[in-house]
């Protein structure tokens, strides 16, 4: 799949929905790099002006845009951004009707109408307790055999060490190493919605 980023919504019909990144340019990079994975004739539209909108930012555009068009949005976010309590009370907010159809600690499916349109909600959760970092130090792990610290820093370290980037790790990795980092229902989802 193609992420598109800046560019006019198409009619509808010739995208599979949108996708809002909640913590900023380094994650949406990392998404590109996922979504290359799956269909590369599919195209899901991103978009928002700067890429780092929090949770709030995430669901306004996000209700903005299933208003509008009525077409499914994925909003990935951090774990340390992610508050279930609020999450939820700004989905009764912004939504005329809400329904959590699926759930787990990593990956939520809500369908949700906002004026005369409906559509699905996806949100996958990057991390165990803080971020994408965590995804990305099991890709090395799973990559290069060692273990290290899941920070910006240690990361960025380590690949300079091995001359390379994380997007090509993720490349590189057979898909049951990205399903260990990823969460699993957000690559099994990505599978099903790269077939439109």
């Amino acid at each position: 799949m193609n992420i598109i980023r800046g560019k006019p919504v198409p009619k509808l019909g010739i995208y599979l929905g949108f996708i809002v990144i909640g913590n900023g340019i380094h994650d949406e990079k990392v998404m590109r790099t996922l979504f290359k994975r799956f269909d590369d004739k599919a195209a899901v539209l991103m978009p928002q002006a700067r890429p780092a909108l929090g949770l709030e930012g995430s669901i306004d555009l996000a209700a903005e845009l299933i208003g509008r068009f009525g077409k499914d949005v994925l909003i990935v976010i951090d774990k340390e951004a992610f508050d279930e309590s609020r999450f939820k009370s700004i989905l009764e907010y912004k939504f005329l009707i809400c329904s959590i159809q699926k759930r787990d600690t990593s990956f939520w499916c809500a369908r949700v109408v906002r004026g005369a349109r409906e559509a699905n909600l996806y949100v996958a959760i990057m991390g165990i307790e803080k971020g994408i970092e965590e995804v990305e130090a099991i890709l090395i792990r799973e990559r290069y055999g060692e273990d290290i610290e899941p920070t910006k820093n240690a990361i960025r370290t380590f690949l300079r060490r091995h001359d390379t980037k994380i997007y090509d790790v993720i490349e590189e990795l057979g898909e049951e190493s990205i399903r260990r980092a990823f969460p699993r229902a957000f690559i099994d989802f990505l599978k099903k919605w790269s077939k439109g």
